[in-house]
């Protein structure tokens, strides 16, 4: 037989008599597998299994082979060695069984010794696993298989028999529950994916059994085992709000900012997302410690159509917990895209008071500025916030930018005045005053003028004031 073949190795857990452990490898061959189970030294197994073979009843005997059927069982304790050879010939199944290299009698202590170790090695290997599958099915469905799948004694046999149960035709009222007591019947984050991902296209057909896959990942600790199960779970379609609620779940037990992007920018690509929905992720984005990775949900958030006033305060609510400010004025330039509600207004203008960069404060108020339906309150806060702040110069450019609106009323430009009036440097408020000069005038108030005045007065220089003074004759 050519070995030149490609090597798995699985190592698994068992009790004996509730103290030892053994490892098992596994060669695979064409067509066949070398397994190998040491018991902490005491005792090992070798086997080498051909083809495929189905055990009787009671685990004690092979009943049937394939015609290329080849088994071997080799056990040595303590330097003993005992071994047995079932191989497929033309008159049924040959048996050989061995004492150290002396050839003895099947009957009756090789078939003795048989009846010992077939039952502890079909449930520590795969070793006839798809007849006794078919077998346990065909006496008690699903749930006999489920039971059997429980005794197990290592993952990788335990994913092994629930993909061989998910082979067959079982009703699909049977895939939720499998799921649920196979995936948590494991510990190994890699098997629970595995037979996850195998029986995806099944399982996605059912709605109680999607929501268990989705249940199954909260279970997993790995960030990434968890991911790729759920991610290719919602590349077969839309997720239901109930989903979502299981997957935001799932999420929340992430550690990796990383992992928790990934899930969520795959649920923001549905194209059903409900403002429900939404929501749920934005509200997910709060236990996310990167500001580069919570930007990137709240601006992709921001992207979907049709938010409520409760998913822009949810948005309000997670930059506030954004350190940088860069990041912040990423999300809030988005989000001064759609016309706010007033009370949403009146919460960003607040947050804005929480920054420490005047430049990207300033950013931030003008987009305020061309974006937004402001009533006099809200239009006096912002401007207070933005340009009450110690840098002449943004006060001076922000103030500048608000003289451009359209449409300002007169009690508009006093504020803009009275604001102006906070300015320190006799030149940006000069400046101010300047720009504001032709459209006082316009408006030909008395009051608007005086405001005007009051501004000027707090000039210093004769030069500037001067300046200020002739602009508005």
């Amino acid at each position: 037989m050519n070995r030149i073949s490609r090597y798995l190795t699985i190592t698994f857990w068992l009790c004996a008599a509730g103290l030892a452990t053994a490892q098992e490898s596994v060669l695979y061959t064409r067509g066949s597998q070398k397994i190998t189970i040491n018991k902490s030294g005491v005792s090992s197994f070798n086997v080498e299994v051909r083809g495929k073979l189905e055990l009787t009843d009671d685990d004690k005997d092979i009943k049937s082979m394939s015609p290329d059927g080849y088994l071997e069982i080799t056990k040595t304790v303590f330097g003993n060695r005992r071994s047995l050879v079932i191989s497929s010939g033309n008159n049924g199944l040959k048996r050989e069984y061995y004492e150290g290299r002396t050839l003895v009698e099947f009957e009756p202590a090789g078939r003795k010794w048989m009846s010992e170790i077939l039952p502890e090695l079909v449930r520590s290997t795969t070793i006839g696993g798809e007849s006794r599958v078919n077998r346990f099915y065909q006496k008690g469905g699903t749930r006999a298989v489920l039971n059997e799948i429980k005794s197990l004694e290592s993952d990788y046999v335990k994913v092994f028999y629930g993909n061989a149960l998910m082979s067959l035709t079982i009703p699909d009222k049977d895939y939720a529950v499998a799921i649920s007591e196979i995936t948590s019947g494991m510990e190994s984050d890699h098997y629970r994916s595995e037979f996850l991902r195998k029986g995806m296209d099944k399982f996605l057909k059912n709605k109680d059994a999607t929501q268990a896959v989705f249940a199954a990942t909260q279970n997993f600790e790995s960030d990434h085992y968890r991911t790729e199960v759920i991610k290719e779970a919602l590349s077969a379609g839309p997720a239901t709000l109930d989903n979502v609620k299981v997957i935001l779940q799932a999420t929340s037990k992430m550690e990796s900012d990383h992992y928790k992007t990934e899930v969520l920018s795959s649920l923001l690509r549905q194209n059903n997302l409900t403002d429900a929905m939404v929501a749920e992720m934005i509200n997910a984005t709060l236990t996310m410690e990167s500001d580069h990775y919570r930007s990137v949900i709240l601006s992709k958030a921001l992207d979907k159509p049709g938010l409520s006033a409760a998913s822009y305060k949810k948005v309000v609510e997670s930059v506030r917990g954004l350190e940088s400010d860069h990041y912040k004025t990423q999300v809030l330039t988005e989000l001064l895209q759609n016309n706010l509600p007033h009370d949403e207004q009146m919460s960003l203008i607040d947050l804005l008071s929480a920054f420490d960069s005047d430049h990207y404060l300033t950013q931030v108020g003008i987009q305020f500025l061309k974006k937004q339906t402001l009533d006099d309150a809200a239009f006096q806060r912002l401007l207070e916030t933005v340009a009450g702040r110690d840098s002449d110069f943004y006060a001076s450019s922000f103030l500048q930018a608000a003289l451009q609106r359209q449409g300002l009323s007169k009690q508009n430009l006093i504020i803009i005045l009275q604001v102006a009036g906070g300015i320190e440097s006799d030149h940006y408020i000069t400046e101010v005053l300047v720009n504001a000069a032709p459209q006082v005038k316009a408006q030909n108030d008395a009051a608007l003028k005086d405001a005007y005045r009051q501004a000027a007065r707090k000039i210093e220089s004769d030069t500037y004031y001067g300046r200020a003074l002739k602009a508005l004759d």
